[in-house]
Formats: structure tokens, C-alpha cells, sequence
């Protein structure tokens, strides 16, 4: 059996119309998408040294700028973790750093910190998770910054996350390292 349409026009305004009934709605095309507001906690720069990383020198530093949102929660814990990975995903490491928001007063108490930007500096020896050396190659990391409040019953709670920060460095064989 064959099916020969007689008229085009009508075909096509019968095809136009289906497109445009809720089963081929196309009106979501058109749409802008919502905009995403940036968190309060922003991590502001990272800086590394040395480059490239040689093992067995000085160790490598990660120096990590972070930037407190306007009002901070009383008891509040800054966590910054910075995760290495080699390419091939074989080698980790999972560097951490946890600083309470107060400072001390000439008495002693704590009182809350009242500066907008944190300094937290994090170094690495080459060394992975299972205390092997790093062989040489293409590391990528990822720095996430979190912002944690003590919940009632006493764990800590992740109150505000920064938007990650990620890169690239290389990493060298020392001299003490080869064997020529």
C-alpha cells in the first residue's frame, strides 16, 4: 500500500500544528536559562610552588586565598581539602586543612573573626596515600572549600561550599631519585 499525499500545504500546516501542541513544545528553546548565584565563599586565587614539582626538593605549596562571606555563623570551621591526582587516576593524595573562624583576645576568650580573607597554605611531598613516591608525570588537583557548623547533636554540618578550583602542574624525577 502506498501513501501519496495530495496537498503539501496541508500536510505541512498539519505538521506545524502537532510541533507546536504540548506533545512537541519548543517554547523551552527560546528560554534563557536562570542565572547561578555565586556563593558567599569564594576561594580568590591559589598559587603553586615550585614549577615544575621536583621530588625530593622542597616540598610543594599550594597557597590558598579564600574569601569569608559577610556574616559567619558562630562556631563556624573553615575545611579546605585539596585533592592530587595523577592522569592515570593510580596515585591520590587528599591534602586537608581545618581552621576554627576565631581569634583570641589580650585574655583569652574567642572572639569572631572579623577579616574577610583567609590564608591557608598546604604543602605536598610527593608522596600518595599509600606513602609510595609520586612518579613523575601530569598532576591535576582540585581545591573545595567548605564552610561547617557544629549541629545539635555535636557533628560537624556543611553550612556553605565555594565552587572548586582546579589545575594542572608536573612533576619530575629528582636527582636523588635516577639512577643513570
Amino acid at each position: 500500500m502506498s501513501f501519496r499525499i495530495s496537498n503539501p500545504w496541508i500536510f505541512s500546516a498539519v505538521l506545524l500544528t502537532w510541533l507546536l501542541s504540548s506533545h512537541g513544545d519548543l517554547s523551552y528553546a527560546g528560554k534563557a536559562k536562570a542565572k547561578v548565584k555565586a556563593p558567599a565563599l569564594k576561594i580568590v586565587s591559589v598559587r603553586i610552588a615550585p614549577l615544575p614539582f621536583v621530588l625530593h626538593g622542597t616540598p610543594f605549596t599550594f597557597t590558598i586565598l579564600v574569601e569569608l562571606p559577610k556574616e559567619i555563623p558562630q562556631d563556624s570551621l573553615l575545611d579546605v581539602s585539596t585533592l592530587i591526582t595523577s592522569a592515570s587516576r593510580s596515585s591520590f593524595r587528599l591534602l586537608n586543612s581545618r581552621q576554627i573562624l576565631a581569634q583570641t583576645d589580650t585574655n583569652g576568650a574567642l572572639e569572631p573573626v572579623t577579616q574577610r580573607h583567609v590564608e591557608i597554605v598546604q604543602t605536598w611531598d610527593g608522596v600518595d596515600n599509600n606513602d609510595r613516591t609520586a612518579p613523575e608525570g601530569l598532576y591535576d588537583y582540585q581545591i573545595q572549600a567548605k564552610l561547617m557548623v557544629t549541629g545539635k547533636s555535636g557533628a560537624r554540618l556543611t553550612r556553605m561550599t565555594a565552587w572548586k578550583k582546579k589545575g594542572n602542574f608536573e612533576v619530575k624525577a629528582g636527582a636523588s631519585a635516577r639512577s643513570d
